[in-house]
């Protein structure tokens, strides 16, 4: 790690406040992997380097001056070989520091169920189910670590994930609200403001970071769209067909799990993280039958909410069966982790997405993309009709899909010419 600069603040007030206290000749310095070393100079000129244990950084700097106070205290009033003092000290303070992080980290998961409970029950914001796969990362992530303040547990949000990953952004995103509402009336000041108040929202890019500029390319998803007959190909070619000997058994089993996840994101437009009973279901108007998608979160960009779904072509939902398939369960793939990644994991075996994959760069949002284009350029809905459609807000919507709709409307007026 690349030492920091002497000259931030923190450091310059602790070796100060030192140099009253035990003299020029005992001071800190960072040494390997951000921890703190004592560095004292002898009698004879020469220095000698005791590590204390502590991370280097601003929120130890008063727990730093303590050990170092203590240390020389012991040497010099208590006339203890130094390397015993050292050991004491550390001791000591790994101790007290133990129990202080147990106490800090009851303290927070308690605050964290009662956040649950708020959202679930009390504001009913969300679903048990959707606090269950949004949250329960980020509660598995928050047992394992030992913060002592709301800028201890953001930085080590940045020591776990990736700078700029989605991973990375979801922690923060979740913990910033979680202390927001535990530091205030709502939660009966759950945990005290001066300690756990977060950033403010215009801050928490600094803990999200960027990804570097080669990743970045490596990882945006370009705005590729399939066309319908390559998308006919593709469906045609999952192995739904094969002998029943039982291995083909099984790829069959996984192959007809396929077969309906690709067909319910081509025909309605989902997501990834969509395509599954946890959030689809068929309901009933009078004798109508329609697939509805449960699936609502907060974004940046505003609140995607459940909605209805509706196929674009209506032939293809009927043809596959897709509301029977769905009203009977049939098997889907398991989307535990990052959808979009479990569709491509199954997809790169596939010769029909390989090809499409690279003459045009295809991703599994692709199946979303054509939706669009669909409804854009076949049957010429507008941006706000096919927002609702696609569950997501007319301005998310014209980011991502503003070209299909442009060229939609110049052919519409190439044509009435």
């Amino acid at each position: 790690m690349k030492a920091r600069s002497v000259t931030e603040p923190w450091v310059i007030s602790l070796r100060t406040s030192l140099t009253n206290s035990v003299g020029n000749s005992w001071q800190v310095i960072e040494q390997k992997k951000g921890r703190t070393a004592l560095a004292i100079q002898l009698n004879d000129g020469s220095m000698t380097f005791k590590y204390l244990g502590i991370d280097w950084q601003e929120a130890n700097s008063g727990k730093i001056r303590e050990a170092v106070e203590s240390i020389y205290k012991l040497v010099n009033s208590k006339k203890l070989p130094l390397e015993k003092a050292v050991d004491q000290v550390k001791g000591t303070c790994s101790t007290a520091s133990k129990t202080t992080n147990r106490r800090k980290q009851k303290l927070l998961i308690g605050a964290w169920e009662g956040y649950e409970f708020y959202k679930v029950k009390v504001s009913s914001e969300i679903t048990q189910k959707t606090w269950d796969n949004e949250y329960r990362k980020t509660f598995r992530w928050l047992k394992q670590v030992a913060a002592v303040d709301a800028n201890d547990l953001f930085i080590d949000i940045g020591k776990t994930y990736e700078a700029g990953s989605r991973s990375r952004q979801v922690r923060v995103q979740h913990m910033a609200a979680f202390l927001r509402w535990a530091t205030s009336k709502a939660s009966g000041h759950l945990l005290p403001a001066d300690k756990w108040t977060p950033p403010l929202k215009d801050s928490l890019q600094k803990f999200i970071g960027s990804k570097p500029a080669r990743k970045q390319q490596e990882h945006s998803t370009p705005i590729v769209a399939i066309e319908d007959e390559d998308l006919l190909e593709l469906v045609d070619s999952l192995p739904i067909d094969l002998d029943m000997t039982e291995k083909k058994h099984r790829l069959r089993d996984r192959a007809m799990e396929w077969d309906l996840a690709i067909k319910l994101a081509v025909v309605y437009g989902l997501r990834p993280i969509e395509v599954s009973f946890d959030y689809l279901e068929v309901k009933k108007k009078g004798k109508e039958e329609y697939l509805f998608c449960t699936y609502c979160k907060k974004t940046g960009s505003g609140i995607i909410r459940p909605r209805r779904l509706r196929p674009l072509h209506p032939e293809w939902e009927k043809k596959w069966n897709l509301l029977q398939r769905v009203n009977r369960n049939d098997a889907l793939p398991r989307m535990k982790d990052d959808a979009g990644e479990v569709f491509k994991n199954y997809l790169r075996f596939n010769a029909i997405w390989q090809k499409l994959k690279v003459e045009l760069g295809v991703v599994p949002y692709s199946f979303r993309h054509s939706y669009s284009r669909r409804g854009h350029q076949v049957y010429k809905l507008s941006d706000s009709e096919m927002s609702a459609l696609m569950g997501q807000t007319v301005e998310a919507h014209q980011v991502t899909y503003a070209q299909w709709n442009l060229e939609a409307m110049v052919e519409i007026r190439s044509n009435n010419q």
